[in-house]
């Protein structure tokens, strides 16, 4: 071959290769689909909706069988008092009374002995139920020192406390108790005419179905109440 006619053919290969490589490199400049064909989210930096699911609260363990309490009790009085001032305490008729805290049943004719006392129907289970305590006390603190002590150790002892209604006096609340029953618990302290120290406590505690006649109860214990001359 003729040496004009090799030089022509080395020009024309070089050309085309660079027409070629040209094509290539734009091929690959231009922007290219992602792989894998499927989409997938991409998770949020700041999610709008919280993360962790709330803390589910438990339910209430179920109260005991007893029959629940109903206005209408009668009373009789039991005498109790200390150096600050004697009481007739109101007591429903045909209940038992027990030593606080040992729970150990008390003889009618011991029951003005001692300081504090509850009483309950004797043929109630000893926890879960109804009751009514009754205590003389000797603080030397007004009424409403009382009601802030006794509404402050509650919510220490116990959670979920919900206060139903206070007052200068009486506080009235619930509460879950160690055994994961929901009780009803009202305090009221009295004092007497010629003095500003509250003497006597008195409590009345019980399950939801009781709240009626815990209330009756409740009111029927202070207008009956009476200071022992």
């Amino acid at each position: 071959m003729p040496v004009r006619a090799r030089v022509l053919g080395v020009l024309l290969l070089a050309t085309l290769v660079g027409v070629g490589g040209g094509l290539g490199v734009g091929y690959l400049r231009q922007p290219q689909p992602a792989s894998g064909g499927t989409a997938t989210p991409v998770p949020a930096v700041s999610p709008s909706i919280p993360v962790d699911p709330p803390a589910t609260v438990a339910p209430y363990a179920p109260d005991i069988g007893y029959p629940p309490l109903t206005p209408g009790l009668r009373f009789q009085p039991l005498t109790m008092g200390n150096s600050v001032q004697t009481w007739r305490v109101p007591v429903p008729k045909g209940w038992a009374a027990f030593s606080v805290p040992d729970d150990e049943p008390v003889p009618r004719k011991q029951r003005g002995e001692y300081d504090e006392l509850r009483f309950r129907p004797p043929d109630e289970d000893e926890t879960g139920g109804y009751s009514l305590r009754v205590k003389t006390i000797n603080n030397h603190v007004p009424a409403s020192a009382m009601v802030a002590q006794r509404l402050a150790a509650v919510r220490e002892a116990y959670p979920e406390v919900d206060v139903l209604d206070r007052a200068t006096d009486s506080v009235k609340f619930t509460f879950r108790d160690g055994s994961n029953h929901l009780r009803y618990n009202f305090f009221r302290y009295f004092t007497a005419q010629q003095s500003s120290e509250a003497s006597l406590e008195m409590s009345v505690a019980g399950r939801r179905a009781d709240e009626v006649g815990l209330e009756a109860m409740f009111a029927a214990f202070a207008s009956t109440l009476e200071e022992a001359e």
